[in-house]
């Protein structure tokens, strides 16, 4: 007779901390299947119903979010373990599975087909991993990064501010500050150049921050 209960391998705190886990209680079919009604919803909506599509992302992401733009379609496993900081843009098709934390910084942005995967199963351990068992590891994505379309971050990884990943790059390692990195596994290529501006590319009295200035415009009418 089988006696092994997996209810305390089973809860939401123990997912969500790196530990080994099965995905088997009610409280993560519950989270995850409300999180499927939301991003469903989004998905439906597209760009019909801007402020609804507001509120199911207020109702989806950790309560700590800022005001961000993700273009639909997107799938968040979990939602409350993603938190995306104020003024973040993501292009379509993005999935993230955050069974682990999932932190994206102020302003930055990710192109199409972008993914986040904090997921893992057992690699060498062949029966552990078809009898269930998971785990996951943190990302963090620093302010003003940029990641260009399909880019992939797997679990573990830091990506400091102010970093550009090339489209298409697998990030498998930390990247530091202002790093630019491309590839599969991503390399560091060069470092950001304070000499080398694209602002210097503007005609003469045309704002680097034009949104901002936009958005003041907007303010005073």
């Amino acid at each position: 007779m089988n006696t092994f209960d997996p209810t305390p391998y089973a809860s939401f705190d123990r997912m969500s901390s790196g530990q080994w886990y099965l995905a088997v209680s009610d409280e993560l079919g519950d989270l995850a299947g409300r999180a499927a009604l939301l991003y469903h919803e989004y998905n439906q909506l597209g760009p019909t119903n801007p402020q609804r599509s507001s509120e199911i992302l207020r109702e989806l992401l950790n309560p700590a979010s800022g005001t961000c733009t993700i273009k639909a379609p997107a799938i968040i496993e979990y939602g409350i373990n993603t938190t995306i900081g104020e003024g973040v843009f993501i292009n379509f098709g993005l999935t993230i599975l955050d069974i682990a934390p999932v932190h994206i910084g102020a302003r930055s942005l990710l192109g199409p087909n972008c993914q986040i995967l904090t997921a893992g199963h057992p690699v060498d351990d062949v029966e552990m991993r078809s009898g269930g068992w998971e785990n996951g590891a943190p990302v963090h994505i620093g302010e003003d990064v940029w990641l260009g379309g399909g880019v992939t971050v797997v679990g573990g990884v830091s990506i400091g501010d102010r970093a550009v990943i090339g489209a298409g790059a697998v990030v498998t390692r930390d990247i530091p500050a202002d790093a630019i990195a491309v590839g599969s596994p991503a390399r560091v290529i060069r470092m950001r150049d304070e000499t080398r501006l694209e602002r210097a590319d503007l005609p003469d009295g045309v704002p680097v921050d034009a949104l901002a200035e936009l958005r003041e415009h907007m303010d005073d009418h």
